[in-house]
């Protein structure tokens, strides 16, 4: 049991950036494909974004973010981006809740739900990133620091 936990222990992090790269570049593809049932669903709740232009914004926004995601690049910026769309998504929760029939959820408010999760991805994953950035940095100071010995 110990190797196991050991074993997801270091793998976590790297999975649940990729995974959630994979996601985002996977959303975003079917915007880009098929923009029109976003669009359905901002008339219903963000009228003023209820336009194909936007959702090809919200597509290309996720691709690009979902591929520096699965090539770990700037990765603590590009979560905190994707916690901002999947925040923007969530807000359909408190701004139109008759889309969503909060809190018994119709499916729309069940598709939506998984934000949530997937907001928690995006904390987590910037989380340890920063973490790790702040890891080495602090490594680079102390093996720039003069030994006292």
């Amino acid at each position: 049991m110990k190797t196991l936990f050991s074993f997801a222990e270091h793998f976590a992090g790297t999975l649940l950036r990729l995974s959630l790269g994979l996601v985002l570049l996977w959303i975003g593809l079917i915007h880009l494909i098929n923009p029109q049932p976003v669009v359905v669903l901002l008339s219903m709740s963000l009228p003023f974004l209820a336009f194909r232009a936007s959702v090809y914004v919200l597509g290309v926004l996720e691709v690009i973010a979902g591929i520096l995601l699965i090539a770990g690049l700037w990765v603590r910026y590009v979560a905190l981006l994707s916690l901002a769309l999947f925040a923007g998504t969530l807000t359909i929760f408190v701004i139109a809740p008759g889309v969503t029939s909060f809190p018994l959820l119709t499916q729309m408010g069940q598709f939506l739900l998984k934000d949530v999760v997937l907001a928690s991805a995006a904390i987590t994953v910037m989380a340890r990133d920063a973490a790790s950035h702040e890891a080495k940095r602090a490594e680079r100071t102390q093996l720039s620091r003069p030994s006292t010995a």
